[in-house]
């Protein structure tokens, strides 16, 4: 099994240089990883057997099993799941002597994607990082990678600062603008995948939200027969299937056999844990675009986050080396701040300071 999964660890390995935040990593890449791992494990086979297994005294029992597998097993009322006296369940043929009618029959149509399903949600999941890797361009690697490579030497590190204080006190702000807008563009992306895959995936388990809400309930209750009960009406164990096939005379004739799933005993545990990763991601993701829009709005914010990752450099020198600052360039300098040590972030700002403390302060000029 870890050589099914072995490829995400280098996936998630971490980076010198870091182009996403901790709620943008763990929105894309780690919720990535995990779709990617749930996918491999209900497409092993070797671990879990057949998705379907039907029971039938019959000796074309493949075409059985492919023929429910494709168009679908279903449940209802007169099919139960009973208690036996070794503590598990069995199914158990109701009370329509082995017909049940068409309106009473729900078919399990998701059964069949559920591994297409996550695969597509991994790809869905990805883009917004996928996107802020091509606009984003190396930029930070350019900027930063030296400290890296070059810790140990301090006089190229030395050099390296030089360089970018000579960076920041150009001309880039519709550069840096731009960068930033795409980034927001991104960090709403990643909320309006969130929410949108919440809806979608309701329709595609029938009421799995409102489901497992009353499912979790129990469970804080530890009341875990209200639990089993509610999850085996999302994902039951075992289901009736109606094989349709030509007599000999040329008519239908049709058979029914009762099917064991036994994918849907990691359904709906996998299904259980993200149910509780998507609301904690959908939640970040709100709650991280407030912040941003704290920032945007409001200069005092922008100046303290700036200060604590500059270890409270003095008020007036960090004022005078952010003066002419736009918001584009203080969201790249801070980017550049998270992405090398905090002492060396404050001697770039003392150098920043040194080099504004050198010309005159235009009337108007701008502090964030």
């Amino acid at each position: 099994m870890y050589a099914a999964v072995k490829p995400l660890s280098k996936y998630l390995q971490f980076k010198s240089v870091h182009i996403y935040d901790a709620v943008f990593t763990i929105h894309s890449k780690c919720t990535v990883a995990l779709l990617l791992a749930c996918t491999f494990l209900l497409s092993s086979k070797q671990y879990f057997g057949d998705p379907i297994q039907c029971m039938r005294d019959h000796n074309d029992m493949d075409f059985i099993h492919a023929y429910c597998w494709m168009y679908g097993a279903y449940v209802s009322d007169n099919i139960t799941e009973t208690p036996t006296p070794f503590g598990h369940e069995r199914c158990k043929p109701g009370g329509y002597g082995g017909t049940v009618p068409l309106a009473q029959r729900r078919y399990l149509r998701y059964y069949q994607w559920v591994v297409l399903v996550l695969l597509l949600q991994s790809f869905v999941f990805y883009l917004p990082a996928f996107l802020w890797k091509i606009w984003e361009g190396g930029r930070l690697k350019h900027l930063c990678m030296d400290f890296h490579q070059t810790a140990v030497c301090k006089e190229r590190s030395n050099a390296h600062l030089r360089v970018l204080v000579k960076y920041f006190t150009s001309d880039y702000k519709e550069t840096h603008f731009r960068y930033f807008v795409s980034y927001v563009f991104c960090e709403i992306l990643n909320l309006a995948i969130s929410i949108v895959n919440m809806l979608l995936l309701d329709v595609f388990i029938e009421g799995f939200w409102s489901h497992y809400v009353d499912a979790f309930l129990a469970v804080y209750s530890g009341d875990w027969h209200m639990w089993s009960s509610i999850t085996k009406r999302v994902f039951p164990k075992c289901a009736k299937c109606e094989v349709v096939r030509f007599g000999p005379s040329g008519s239908d004739s049709s058979m029914d056999t009762l099917c064991l799933l036994p994918l849907n005993i990691l359904n709906e545990k996998i299904f259980a844990f993200l149910w509780v990763w998507f609301m904690t991601m959908t939640f970040l993701a709100g709650l991280k675009l407030f912040f941003r829009l704290i920032t945007i709005c409001h200069r005092g914010v922008r100046f303290h986050i700036m200060r604590a990752r500059a270890r409270l450099m003095p008020k007036s020198h960090l004022l005078r080396a952010l003066q002419n600052c736009s918001f584009g360039d203080w969201f790249v300098l801070l980017r550049v701040g998270n992405n090398i040590s905090p002492e060396m972030f404050r001697k770039l700002l003392e150098e920043l300071y040194e080099v504004q403390s050198q010309r005159k302060c235009p009337p108007g000029a701008e502090e964030i």
